[in-house]
């Protein structure tokens, strides 16, 4: 009778303990999930506006200003998308938008020396055909959505 409860017990500690790793999973997925939605829709949005931005901090030293700001930011959030946790099956997601970044990276440097040097800020860095392409991406993972 002992044993049977020591099986018993050791049986219903093993589903929970599995359990609780199912649960994780299930959690890193959604936050994975959100955490890309949210920081593919922060570039899309910067897409649209950094023609408009640009234009502005050609002339106006308050506006360049705010553009490196956002320029910087940017970099930030790159970096910490980087880091994000990833579920197993999200991995090659993760990796081509990882690899965009590296892009977004070298194109937000350049756009920031073209600042400080008074020229167009987006002028040859490749920005706007690599956050296109990001756009693209997004599009895609919307369209997986059944809603």
């Amino acid at each position: 009778m002992k044993k049977w409860r020591i099986s018993l017990l050791m049986a219903l500690t093993m589903l929970i303990v599995s359990g609780c790793g199912i649960l994780e999973n299930v959690n890193q997925g959604i936050n994975f999930a959100t955490e890309t939605t949210d920081y593919m829709n922060n570039l899309d949005s910067f897409r649209q506006e950094m023609n408009g931005l640009a234009e502005q901090a050609l002339t106006d030293l308050d506006a360049r200003t705010d553009l490196k700001n956002r320029l910087l930011a940017l970099k930030n959030q790159i970096l910490s998308y980087k880091n994000l946790e990833v579920p197993e099956y999200a991995a090659e997601l993760h990796s081509t938008i990882v690899g965009y970044n590296d892009k977004l990276q070298q194109g937000l440097d350049q756009a920031l020396t073209n600042i400080e040097q008074g020229r167009a800020a987006f002028a040859s860095t490749g920005l706007p055909e690599t956050m296109n392409k990001i756009n693209e991406l997004l599009s895609q993972i919307n369209a997986l959505n059944p809603n």
